[in-house]
């Protein structure tokens, strides 16, 4: 529920589940009173009403005709080249009738809003045309895909894909740090913009978009999707109109921006929430005609507002960037992943055992263990996991114990899911196991390829899902597998699906103790422990090329005593954040206090981490330059302290007692800058 004023009155019957923004807190991010912002044209107010409650021709045509202006704007679009109409209109009522209702509601709400709202703005970095055009593809995707799912209001759905960034106009506009400011910011982070803003702004476009649609007393349907059109939904409990309408708008920003049609003139890897796929079965929507009606419909308003529409041309570089993009991506994303899993592997203390398959909380020593011990138990040849990829719909080899050496044919086995599989199929939906004999043609090319006349599946299950399948085969010994052979691995089989659950669910809270909440950098014990290893490993090496620093936030307490502990805690996700960014793999940060973080250098000697330090102070510093109009009076700035390791150094609390002295050094000196202590010499880098 969302408040203006000390508190009033909900406005459309908002869920009793939504978070209370009031007056202060929104006024934390805007640089001038709430009650002197813009407000939405009257005539779009009045529309976006009529629109809903369901006006007639006559409603429409007297609302339109009070605004002389708007009156103008509409009789010569109507009258344009792009409507080709033979008759000249000379009335509204007459454009009503010859365009028809639904057009004529795109045309007010486009030349209101166009004129309005959002061009407020002189800052190249915002580019107006660039975020009208995104603002039209978004509306007239929403109303295509809203016909295509039968929802009740193709027009409500138009409105609330047009409005659904609104609070990019807002912050832009009247925001302390603007929406220039912070996309300027983005050309240095990787992340998705709506997390950066978070951490940059202190508050989403959606959220403060979302307030304002309720204070000028939209309808509760499209602050919602104005709201939620970047994150979860659905365990709120939202009607399942609503929720379709917020899937919509959902779904339709995600392909404008995958199409290149994005509201900023930044490429992004966009997100498609998971929660769409409750109510939208992208599989059976023809995406070919939806995005071809909406380049038309684009294209054909495109000269009303002067801009240009992409060529086919500019779609196919665009949608080339978008994948390099994506794959840059998932490509850091695998390193970083793989790099994690070695640093976990480095300090947990955890003692494993293989005396039952489900006392490790290792997935992968649990399926190993269970694959030995159904193998001793029934004595096949080979026996292999394999784990089901849904995307592809295929089923690839996670691990197999092989008796026999014939380990070459199934690694790396990968099997294509096809209707003809059979036994397979009745396998996977049936929950049950099956004995595949080669009865049709596909079966039989998947037996020819295992070098084998018959293949045991069971299916593992967890809460009823299906997580993978235990394949049995007998390709040295040819004994017969019998049907009856299956069941008992059945029974093993669901008993290691609860237990990969069990280790799933431990992975994540491993996760979880590891991390910060809040700035979701490593905390204090996992930093130290992490440095422990580090330090064990480059005395027992002998290569001394081990660094650390402290970063202390300069003068932290005024944050949280000037602008509330909200601010305090925004401060921290953006130091981290930029600490993050300007990290290599290697390297690691932990917050070590209350406004205290310690990184980890390794391979790095003393000099290097001075220039480190260096650059992670002047980022922070040009970032609170920035934020001086969200901060009035109070700049960002951090102090650091590096040290390195030496050779007569016995422990790590040496070394971090030296980062920490010349930490205190740094602030005794003046605050904002990095000192480093080596030996018995002080550096202090020039500021």
């Amino acid at each position: 529920m969302y408040m203006a004023g000390e508190r009033v009155q909900q406005q459309g019957g908002l869920n009793v589940n939504q978070p209370t923004m009031t007056v202060g807190m929104v006024e934390e991010f805007i640089k001038t009173s709430v009650n002197v912002l813009p407000t939405i044209p009257v005539v779009a107010l009045k529309l976006i009403k009529l629109t809903k409650e369901g006006a007639s021709l006559d409603e429409l045509s007297h609302l339109i005709e009070t605004d002389p202006a708007m009156t103008v704007k509409v009789l010569k679009i109507a009258n344009s080249a792009y409507y080709c109409l033979r008759r000249k209109i000379s009335s509204i009522k007459h454009a009503i009738l010859q365009l028809g209702f639904d057009n004529i509601c795109s045309i007010v709400l486009e030349t209101a809003l166009f004129e309005n709202l959002h061009f407020r703005t002189n800052n190249p970095l915002f580019n107006k045309m660039f975020f009208w055009q995104h603002c039209l593809s978004v509306a007239y995707m929403s109303k295509a895909l809203a016909e295509e799912l039968d929802y009740h209001n193709q027009e409500e759905a138009y409105m609330a894909g047009l409005l659904h960034d609104i609070g990019k106009v807002i912050l832009e506009a009247y925001g302390k740090v603007s929406y220039s400011n912070f996309i300027g910011t983005l050309t240095k982070s990787q992340g998705l913009i709506i997390d950066e803003e978070l951490k940059f702004i202190g508050i989403g476009h959606d959220e403060i978009g979302a307030y304002f649609c309720t204070k000028w007393s939209f309808p509760e349907s499209l602050v919602l999707a104005v709201k939620y059109h970047h994150s979860s939904f659905k365990h709120h409990g939202f009607n399942k109109k609503d929720s379709l309408l917020m899937a919509i708008v959902s779904l339709s920003d995600f392909i404008a921006w995958t199409q290149g049609i994005g509201s900023i003139d930044i490429l992004r890897h966009p997100i498609l929430h998971s929660d769409i796929d409750e109510f939208i079965n992208i599989g059976k929507i023809n995406l070919n005609a939806l995005i071809k009606r909406m380049d038309n419909d684009v294209r054909g308003v495109a000269k009303f507002y002067g801009f240009a529409f992409p060529s086919s041309d500019i779609f196919r570089e665009n949608l080339l960037r978008a994948n390099i993009s994506l794959s840059r991506l998932n490509t850091q994303y695998y390193y970083l992943q793989k790099e994690l899993q070695q640093q976990i592997d480095a300090f947990t203390n955890m003692k494993k055992s293989i005396t039952s398959p489900y006392r490790s909380l290792d997935a992968k020593e649990i399926i190993n263990n269970t694959l030995r011990a159904v193998q001793l138990d029934f004595a096949f040849d080979r026996l292999y996991m394999l784990k089901v990829e849904e995307e592809s719909r295929m089923l690839s080899v996670q691990d197999y114990v092989d008796t026999v050496a014939h380990g070459e044919v199934l690694a790396g086995l990968q099997i294509r899911i096809t209707h003809q599989m059979e036994g397979l199929l009745a396998c996977l939906r049936n929950k049950m196991p099956a004995l595949i004999t080669g009865i049709n043609t596909a079966e039989a090319e998947l037996l020819r390829t295992l070098n084998i006349k018959e293949l045991g599946v069971v299916p593992v299950t967890s809460n009823d899902k299906l997580v993978g399948v235990i394949c049995v085969d007998n390709i040295k010994s040819k004994r017969p597998i019998h049907i009856y052979e299956l069941s008992p691995v059945a029974i093993v089989a669901s008993e290691l699906g609860m237990a990969l659950e069990h280790a799933n669910t431990f992975e994540k809270y491993k996760m979880k103790a590891c991390i910060d909440a809040l700035t979701q950098v490593y905390n204090r014990g996992t930093i130290e422990e992490l440095l422990d290893y580090a330090f064990k490993e480059a005395k027992a090496k002998e290569i001394f090329d081990l660094s650390v620093g402290i970063l202390d936030i300069d003068y932290f307490k005024r944050f949280n005593d000037m602008f509330g502990h909200l601010a305090g805690d925004s401060v921290l996700r953006l130091v981290a954040a930029t600490m993050n960014k300007l990290s290599r793999p290697s390297d690691h940060v932990g917050r070590y206090g209350g406004e205290e973080f310690l990184f980890i250098l390794e391979c790095t000697d003393f000099m290097n981490a001075l220039s480190y330090g260096e650059r992670i102070r002047k980022e922070i510093g040009a970032v609170g330059e920035i934020l001086e109009k969200r901060f009035h009076g109070h700049p960002l700035t951090v102090s650091i302290g590096i040290a390195s390791i030496e050779k007569e150094m016995l422990k790590k609390e040496e070394l971090i007692d030296k980062a920490d002295l010349a930490l205190y050094a740094a602030k005794n000196s003046g605050r904002n800058r990095v000192v480093g202590i080596t030996g018995k010499r002080k550096m202090c880098p020039t500021i």
